[in-house]
């Protein structure tokens, strides 16, 4: 007995020697594979309240807006604890869909069509190219029987939208990006806004012989009364992607426009910024500072010759040639905390420009200011701030906003200081409520009227209006795990200047999202734009002169698509199905109703 005990104890030993003989930095370079029931699982965490969405870059719509945006990098002011990377075992590649051809067909003879292309997957280099078209060739109205000259018939309201995108960027030594985009633009449009009754009582400016039985818009081509723009960039970027204190962003961009109208405008940019995070109050808050810098420069000619014929209906005098070199300079410093439940973002932008004047440099000082405060675990947040900007309005900018716009036409900044405040409210996880006021003041704001030189009256000339507005409204976003999705809100406008055109007293919009098992997608739009004075006067029977007013305008659009599997898709969607032909601008109606149907078809690529 007593020799079996000496053995036991004799073992027990030796392995508790070796037991406190381990250190605690060693390690074992071993591998267990576990084989068993697995049961995934996902602990609730706070949701964003607006669900994610796919937009469809195709629309039946006529025009829309080309926003050119600068990448910046944000560096968080929350800094994650490092933890070890675990090594997962026999995890499959998945398979990639980098590339896709989405083609489509709609009334008034609309094509359109989308093909992009993305490299596969590779940790240092990306590249790809996109390439879009978009148009209609129909015509608005139709011809009555025993009415010679129809104030219902338009002219030809074709338009054409072609892009080519090639993109790419390239990691350096894991810390480094560079990027860069090269990108043609292509947009054909109509000046459209006149009808037979119009041609038939200008027909003596127009220099047709009068006569009461020729229809006068069946002789005339598509070249009386196009417009064509042309537009080439090119843009590299470069920034820093390690997590170091200091960090930076720099971008380029070469832009050149012309215009059939013998226009051009070269626009040179290079924008960047230093970033510094830091520690405040014994490393309690965390903190970065920002200083951004911009230049932005514009050499624009207009060199018009003897063989250079104007829109249909000038009766200006002969244009001559024009050039002038326009620069901005923005210098923007500032630093935000976090403090607690308190953010506070201050600093102020500092802008030297010539751009209304070439031969005359001023100087701007705005604000760039906000505290923000959340309550109640971030369930009800308050923000109060200023800011401020001066926004050229080059002819890039000018074509984009009124397609309608007069060649050879004025340009001009915008000077704005923006007062706001701001509450959003979380409800519960699907429930958002968002509701803001604000008070502008305007130097200078883009506006539009009615150039007197076109005997038409369907060409515009920049407006550059001074005034203050208020603003006040609000949205209510209703979300239901991704496949339901509700948003309401709208807006109220007050201008201290009676004279503008084509501001609305107030807006509306609802949007309904459901996806069904990501099989069935459907989206709901509804938009209404209240009221607004045109730009041309109206004599009426009494021979009493009044400023035109556009109706209350109200459109509804629907979007469909099912997808058939992983690689194809078919989608159909309609514009306008009020079936009302609103006025965007003064004598350019609309088309009632537009349909789009069309297919997208997914490549599969190898397996790697």
């Amino acid at each position: 007995m007593k020799k079996s005990i000496a053995i036991f104890l004799s073992v027990l030993m030796s392995n508790t020697t070796l037991l406190f003989a381990q250190t605690p930095d060693e390690t074992f370079n071993e591998s267990v594979t576990v084989t068993g029931t697995y049961k995934p699982e996902i602990n609730e965490f706070d949701k964003i309240n607006v669900a994610p969405q796919i937009s469809d870059t195709s629309t039946a719509m006529r025009h829309k807006f080309n926003y050119e945006v600068s990448t910046t990098r944000l560096t968080s002011l929350y800094s994650p604890t490092r933890i070890k990377a675990a090594k997962i075992i026999g995890e499959p590649t998945s398979r990639l869909y980098n590339s896709y051809v989405k083609v489509g067909f709609g009334n008034y003879w609309s094509p359109m069509a989308e093909i992009y292309y993305n490299s596969t997957r590779n940790k240092k280099l990306n590249y790809g190219a996109f390439v879009t078209h978009n148009s209609s060739w129909g015509t608005i109205g139709k011809k009555k029987k025993n009415i010679l000259f129809p104030d219902t018939y338009y002219g030809k309201n074709h338009f054409s939208q072609t892009g080519l995108t090639l993109f790419g960027k390239y990691i350096v030594g894991g810390k480094h990006q560079l990027a860069m985009d090269l990108s043609y633009d292509n947009d054909y449009n109509m000046y459209y806004g006149f009808n037979d009754l119009t041609l038939h009582q200008n027909d003596s400016l127009l220099g047709f012989a009068h006569s009461e039985t020729v229809n006068y818009r069946d002789s005339l081509k598509v070249k009386d009364y196009r417009s064509l723009y042309n537009r080439l960039a090119w843009d590299f970027g470069v920034k820093n992607l390690s997590s170091d204190a200091l960090g930076y962003s720099a971008n380029i961009r070469v832009a050149n426009l012309w215009a059939l109208y013998k226009q051009n405008e070269l626009n040179l940019n290079f924008d960047g910024d230093l970033h510094y995070a830091f520690n405040v109050g014994k490393k309690k808050y965390k903190s970065i500072a920002y200083m951004h810098f911009m230049w932005d420069g514009y050499y624009g000619t207009a060199k018009p010759n003897s063989s250079t014929v104007l829109p249909l209906g000038y009766l200006g005098t002969s244009p001559t040639t024009q050039s002038a070199f326009r620069n901005i300079f923005n210098i923007n410093p500032y630093v935000d905390f976090l403090l607690g439940t308190f953010k506070v973002h201050a600093g102020f932008l500092s802008s030297i420009e010539n751009f209304d004047h070439a031969d005359s440099t001023r100087f701007h000082i705005y604000p760039d200011v906000e505290l923000s405060k959340s309550f109640a675990k971030e369930a009800f947040n308050l923000s109060l701030g200023a800011t401020g900007a001066f926004d050229p309005n080059s002819l890039d900018v000018l074509r984009q906003v009124n397609p309608y716009v007069a060649p050879y036409a004025s340009l001009c900044g915008t000077s704005h200081y923006d007062f706001y405040l701001r509450m959003r409210v979380n409800f519960s996880k699907k429930l958002e409520l968002k509701l803001y006021g604000e008070f502008n003041i305007f130097k200078n704001d883009l506006n539009f009227k009615l150039d007197t030189n076109y005997a038409l009256r369907n060409v515009y000339e920049p407006l550059y209006v001074s005034y203050n507005r208020v603003k006040a409204g609000g949205d209510f976003t209703f979300v239901n795990d991704e496949m339901l999705m509700l948003s309401l809100g709208g807006n109220y406008y007050y201008y201290t200047d009676s004279t503008l055109s084509y501001r609305p007293s107030f807006d509306a919009h609802f949007t309904a999202r459901l996806n069904y098992h990501d099989k069935w997608i459907a989206q709901l739009q509804a938009l209404v734009i209240g009221k607004v004075k045109g730009s041309q006067t109206v004599t009426n029977a009494d021979g009493s002169v009044e400023v035109e007013t556009l109706p209350l305008r109200y459109g509804i659009s629907a979007e469909l698509e099912y997808r058939h599997n992983r690689a194809l898709s078919f989608f159909i969607k309609a514009d306008n199905l009020a079936y009302k032909r609103y006025y965007l601008w003064s004598n350019y109606p609309s088309q009632r109703i537009t349909f789009l149907a069309g297919l997208t078809y997914t490549i599969l690529t190898k397996k790697k």
